[in-house]
């Protein structure tokens, strides 16, 4: 018993089952002893796209692959996030104190040796806090990036484009 099909016309025809070395005159037949043997243009074909895909994607994503490999093992990177952090603290504290000094100006408002020296005391010691625990963090966090880096959770796809992060010294 042999299967059938339907041809172009709709016309059943038998399914040949034991592939033939004979040329056939159908032309739905596929020889499969013919099918890797003379010109594999399609091949060659396939071959140029997979090279040309191959020089995109070290072209466009090595670099960024190299720059994730550095910075997993830059053992400077979580302390220069940390003084990062750290600073911009230290800045914030210094607005805030340029700005109280602005208000009590313009309101007119006089300020003994005595409370200028209780507002800077309390100044420096949340500066003091704030910038350790803002270095400390940042820190903890530049680890976890690392971390997840080398265990293969931060990929090509989560590349920070911000300018935030910096894999020079300084």
């Amino acid at each position: 018993m042999s299967s059938m099909f339907l041809d172009e016309n709709n016309q059943a025809k038998p399914l040949v089952t034991q592939p033939s070395t004979a040329p056939s005159s159908d032309p739905l037949y596929v020889n499969p002893n013919e099918v890797n043997s003379g010109d594999q243009g399609a091949s060659r074909v396939l071959g140029r796209l997979y090279r040309a895909q191959w020089e995109d994607w070290k072209t466009r994503y090595q670099p960024y692959v190299e720059r994730l490999a550095a910075l997993s093992t830059d053992t400077g990177f979580a302390a220069r996030q940390g003084q990062m952090a750290s600073t911009a603290m230290q800045t914030t504290y210094d607005n805030t104190a340029k700005g109280l000094q602005l208000q009590q100006q313009s309101l007119g408002a006089n300020v003994s040796p005595a409370q200028r020296a209780a507002q800077n005391r309390k100044m420096s010691v949340g500066r003091a806090a704030d910038s350790a625990g803002a270095f400390n963090a940042a820190q903890i966090s530049a680890r976890d990036l690392q971390d997840q880096i080398l265990a293969g959770g931060m990929g090509l796809k989560n590349v920070p484009n911000t300018g935030q992060l910096s894999t020079q010294g300084g």
